[in-house]
């Protein structure tokens, strides 16, 4: 997690989907490095303080994962010292074919959907994040799909266990709860949203959703690894990612 200050400053902007990937292992004995990389909601909320805290965190190029409609309606991250580069992850044309499904199979079949139709977008994030000046934060709107997705194939390329991949999207249920009361006391319409929605559908972060997402990879590519790579990605780039973020020094104890 980011530190009790970055926290702090980012909930009074509305933030609260955001953690340093800092103490997560991935393979060969190794875990990400402090400061490297924070995942996150909503950073275009971020007013000067809380801005002024990403940067002293370390941040210095911020990845905004939104579409240009909505950069345009709810604004964008702005911070001295801070590059912001927008890579949208979806196209907002794009139609979906999730009309007859139960709320559960929704984001697995979205998921789905995204890492076929936008393999190229992930991995010129994972570019944007290995040739970053300092340490990274990307962020969509809640901190969970695009960013989870992100997440997931960052962590896999690393060589994280599943089941830690599995349990950092899942973290991302109780912030986002604490996000939707958030939205519906400022009265906007994204905090009207249902008990089912909430629990397994649209706005939920079950692990199952992330298992079945992995467990497509696998099938499809034979894991994230072989994904990558069929999606353009050069080993080079991976190797950048295994130097410039993690480290061989366990995390300290909380």
């Amino acid at each position: 997690m980011p530190d009790p200050a970055l926290r702090v400053a980012l909930a009074r902007d509305g933030v609260f989907n955001a953690r340093d990937l800092g103490g997560t292992p991935v393979a060969g004995g190794r875990w990400i490095r402090r400061g490297a990389v924070v995942r996150a909601d909503a950073l275009h909320r971020c007013g000067p303080a809380s801005a002024r805290a990403l940067h002293d965190h370390g941040v210095r190029r911020v990845l905004d994962l939104r579409d240009d409609d909505e950069r345009e309606h709810e604004g964008v991250f702005e911070a001295p010292g801070v590059e912001v580069l927008h890579l949208p992850v979806l196209d907002p044309a794009y139609v979906w074919d999730t009309e007859d499904l139960a709320p559960r199979d929704v984001l697995p079949h979205r998921y789905a959907e995204i890492l076929t139709s936008f393999a190229s977008r992930f991995t010129a994030a994972l570019d944007a994040i290995a040739t970053a000046p300092g340490g990274v934060a990307y962020h969509c709107a809640v901190g969970k799909d695009r960013t989870g997705l992100l997440t997931a194939l960052l962590l896999g390329s690393l060589g994280s266990p599943r089941d830690v991949i599995v349990a950092d999207y899942a973290r991302s249920a109780r912030a986002v709860a604490v996000q939707v009361n958030w939205l519906w006391v400022q009265g906007l319409p994204a905090g009207r949203v249902s008990e089912t929605e909430m629990a397994e559908g649209v706005w939920s972060a079950r692990p199952a959703t992330m298992v079945a997402t992995l467990d497509l990879l696998e099938r499809e590519h034979g894991g994230v690894t072989g994904y990558l790579r069929d999606a353009g990605l050069a080993d080079a780039v991976v190797d950048e990612l295994r130097v410039r973020l993690t480290t061989a020094e366990p995390p300290a104890a909380e």
